[in-house]
């Protein structure tokens, strides 16, 4: 079933995916490392984790990529979901069958390991308000907003990945630098701020 629900949501996207001429450094640095990882996961054949990177990668895609994007990521699908992929492919206009085409090569260069670490920080912050919300939710209890305090310079971070993270908590989210003299901390969860690891208050 959850395979099922993942190829349904591969097919919406690409029905809905808006292709444009070029793609942001962030999308091509994920790109690159998913290209990567994936091919020396198959070639140790490890398809379980290429499957989960290649989740993981379709997760990340934005609603406006460049057409290579598309293609490459079919690309890394193809040895597992061979019939839709050979379709989609078809839908963004090629001629020739996908299984034909060559393996995608990773271009190093373009694999920036800041955006990596800025994606495992919203990551660890994403499961740490999710766990949270669910305890408070056990309890019976509604969460609809949540507050999270970050050390100043983490702060852009964060709320560059702002829209990523309310998507994936589906709550009300607001950023606040532990130094704001306006933030609403009414537990002062912000006095406990590390680097990496944020104050989170659910309400």
């Amino acid at each position: 079933e959850g395979s099922s629900r993942f190829v349904n949501k591969v097919m919406d996207y690409f029905s809905g995916v808006k292709i444009i001429k070029t793609t942001d450094a962030k999308t091509e640095s994920k790109l690159n490392k998913v290209i990567k990882e994936v091919t020396q996961d198959i070639e140790s054949f490890k398809y379980n984790l290429s499957v989960i990177k290649i989740r993981g990668l379709f997760a990340f895609l934005p609603k406006e990529t460049s057409k290579d994007v598309l293609e490459k990521f079919l690309k890394l699908l193809h040895p597992f979901c061979p019939h839709i992929t050979e379709e989609l492919w078809s839908k963004l206009g090629n001629k020739t069958f996908i299984s034909l085409e060559s393996w995608p090569v990773a271009d190093e260069k373009k694999i920036n390991e800041k955006f990596e670490k800025e994606e495992e920080a919203i990551d660890k912050l994403v499961e740490d308000i999710n766990n949270i919300s669910n305890i408070v939710k056990s309890r019976g209890k509604s969460v609809n907003k949540v507050n999270v305090y970050v050390l100043p310079n983490e702060k852009q971070v964060y709320e560059n990945n702002l829209g990523e993270i309310k998507n994936r908590t589906n709550l009300s989210v607001h950023i606040f630098s532990v130094n704001d003299k306006n933030k609403y901390d009414p537990e002062n969860k912000s006095k406990n701020v590390k680097p990496g690891r944020p104050g989170i208050y659910l309400e």
